[in-house]
């Protein structure tokens, strides 16, 4: 009898440090991640620019043996760039108690009335940075994230009509770019976004 407890104290004991090996590899679950920084350029410039809004939005996946499934929201912040052209996201503690069963993903959301998607300036012997996350990239420094003009108001119009965000960040965490998007909308006699 007390060798069959003994068993199954030692099989418990086991059995809860193999679920929380995930949780003990990063004290309390938790990994700081951030800060996300960056300057945005004009393309053809090269001057920084002020006034562009950026949204870091945090997803939170569920991890299956199938893969992964499942995003709902973790939160966001809303930034806009200074007259330097930068941009600081804060550090953010990524709540993740069972890092084997979920996994949080990070997007970012750049706007500028009269301007394109971002692209990240490279140099020729920066070959490493080609390979990493743009969230790695961000936490590096001296980051240059470039804005292309659009000059003519056919093609302003045209990025406005497939730009978007994720349905799924609440409205009330991006009211300035809803504001800016609605702003070039109506310069441009497009119906504001609701």
């Amino acid at each position: 009898m007390r060798l069959r407890m003994t068993q199954r104290a030692v099989l418990t004991g086991l059995t809860t440090l193999l679920i929380m090996a995930p949780a003990l590899v990063r004290p309390g679950g938790a990994s700081a991640a951030g800060p996300w920084r960056a300057t945005v350029v004009d393309a053809e410039t090269g001057q920084p620019m002020e006034g562009v809004v950026v949204v870091a939005a945090f997803i939170k996946y569920t991890k299956s043996f199938a893969g992964t499934a499942g995003g709902e929201y973790y939160g966001s912040d809303e930034v806009v760039t200074g007259a330097d052209g930068r941009f600081e996201i804060p550090s953010r503690v990524l709540w993740n108690p069972i890092r084997m069963f979920t996994e949080v993903r990070f997007e970012l959301i750049i706007f500028k009335a009269g301007y394109d998607h971002h692209r990240l300036r490279i140099g020729s012997q920066d070959e490493r940075r080609k390979k990493l996350a743009l969230a790695e990239i961000l936490q590096e420094e001296n980051v240059i994230l470039e804005l292309v003009p659009l000059k003519k108001p056919d093609d302003r119009r045209a990025f406005l009509r497939e730009f978007s965000w994720p349905s799924w960040i609440p409205r009330a965490q991006m009211r300035r770019l809803i504001e800016a998007v609605n702003r070039e909308r109506e310069f441009l006699g497009l119906e504001k976004i609701r």
